[in-house]
């Protein structure tokens, strides 16, 4: 959900930002327990949004009210709003980079973006520093991460035939991890070659030899493909102000694909 809160008022955590009613952060909370994640939004005067559904000039009491209703699994009853819906962290409250790097790819969104195909605004905390400039593209809720001001003229244009820009595209939220890693390889491989259509992911076999090695079955357009992933370890720090500081850097398991094999 998106709820419009004037991006000089916002606070970390969220629920405590400037103006914010406590009965207001209370219904963000709720929102979460239900696994909705609520972020505050500026940049029009759309008030609240859900699922492409929208209201104007909503106030803190109302707000409160619908993110209770839609926590409880009712819906919005507004405008439909056809648009594709571009939300750009810019939350220099909780990452550095993300007010730095954000801000510069929101403008120059805002500044390419025919506005009766897209909506561009920018929000609260989305990812992390190492992610920055981090968006969100709604409805299909695919993430993008490290966009930069160039690169947004080529992105727009992806999203308007429906593609995922794949330099910056962090995979299918309705996917898992291994099957995310899979998909964009897929789609880089058929980009190299020239070849088009719809990707679908079939069955997942495991390598037998090793538990952290498994292979995807795929098809886009008629080629049948295996792509090969496995499972391998990183150092990552999550945030720029924890470099060098030993709590601030972990190991972490990440899926990597290795190959992906033609089969037909």
């Amino acid at each position: 959900m998106l709820l419009h809160w004037p991006r000089g008022d916002w606070r970390v955590p969220r629920i405590k930002s400037h103006n914010m009613p406590e009965g207001l952060g209370q219904a963000i909370l709720a929102a979460n327990a239900a696994g909705i994640h609520v972020a505050l939004v500026d940049g029009d005067n759309i008030g609240f949004t859900h699922q492409h559904i929208v209201r104007d000039h909503v106030t803190p009491e109302e707000a409160e009210q619908l993110l209770l209703h839609i926590a409880g699994g009712g819906m919005l009853d507004g405008t439909h709003d056809p648009r594709v819906t571009v939300v750009c962290c810019t939350d220099g409250k909780q990452d550095p980079c993300c007010a730095r790097y954000g801000f510069a790819t929101w403008k120059a969104l805002r500044q390419a973006a025919d506005p009766s195909r897209f909506r561009i605004v920018q929000s609260t905390h989305l990812g992390g520093c190492r992610f920055a400039a981090s968006l969100v593209v709604l409805p299909q809720r695919a993430r993008y991460s490290r966009l930069e001001p160039s690169q947004v003229s080529e992105f727009l244009s992806c999203l308007e035939q429906g593609n995922p820009y794949l330099p910056c595209y962090r995979g299918n939220p309705s996917y898992d991890a291994p099957t995310q890693t899979a998909e964009i390889a897929l789609l880089e491989w058929a980009g190299q070659r020239g070849i088009t259509g719809a990707a679908t992911l079939h069955n997942t076999e495991s390598d037998i030899s090793n538990p952290d090695k498994v292979h995807i079955h795929a098809t886009i357009g008629t080629r049948h493909t295996t792509i090969t992933i496995e499972k391998r370890e990183f150092e990552v720090n999550t945030r720029c102000v924890t470099i060098g500081e030993p709590e601030g850097t972990k190991n972490v398991a990440r899926w990597v694909a290795t190959s992906v094999q033609a089969t037909d």
